[in-house]
């Protein structure tokens, strides 16, 4: 299975586009849509600019890693579209670090309906400010419209 437009397009308009390097909130060097792994061999760094294209062509890069995880994954024959686009939103933003270790995928794994497993969403709304973990808005409202993708008929 592969992410739909509208997946795609949900990633980039919570994950924004910035075709000049930037440090996000965590300090580290980012551009495109949420890309940190470097561009054509080189690190991200102060100064870098990229086009749109290159941007568009780095996120399906690194949607494709998250893509071929998920279907590596004993659940993913249950997956709808809905469901499948929402989780490689969620994980693209969490890692497969912390989604490996996650309730959520220990309930998709174990069987649990899509309801009991869209309720996990709703827990990853924190991060770290000032060294205090807060609610964050932007992840309360990027879960909540993952949770409404993943139940979703699509």
């Amino acid at each position: 299975m592969q992410i739909s437009d509208k997946g795609l397009q949900m990633i980039i308009a919570f994950e924004g586009l910035e075709l000049k390097a930037y440090k996000c909130p965590a300090g580290v060097w980012t551009i495109g849509v949420g890309h940190t792994g470097g561009v054509d061999g080189l690190p991200i760094s102060r100064g870098l600019i990229i086009t749109e294209e290159q941007a568009m062509a780095l996120l399906r890069e690194d949607v494709g890693r998250f893509e071929r995880y998920l279907n590596r994954q004993s659940f993913a024959k249950i997956l709808t579209q809905g469901m499948f686009d929402a989780l490689v939103s969620f994980i693209f933003n969490v890692g497969t670090g912390a989604f490996q270790t996650s309730t959520m995928r220990k309930k998709l794994c174990m069987g649990a309906s899509a309801e009991e497993v869209a309720r996990e969403f709703g827990k990853w709304v924190y991060g770290t400010v000032g060294g205090k973990k807060e609610k964050l808005p932007g992840l309360v409202k990027r879960r909540r419209r993952e949770c409404e993708m993943f139940l979703s008929e699509q």
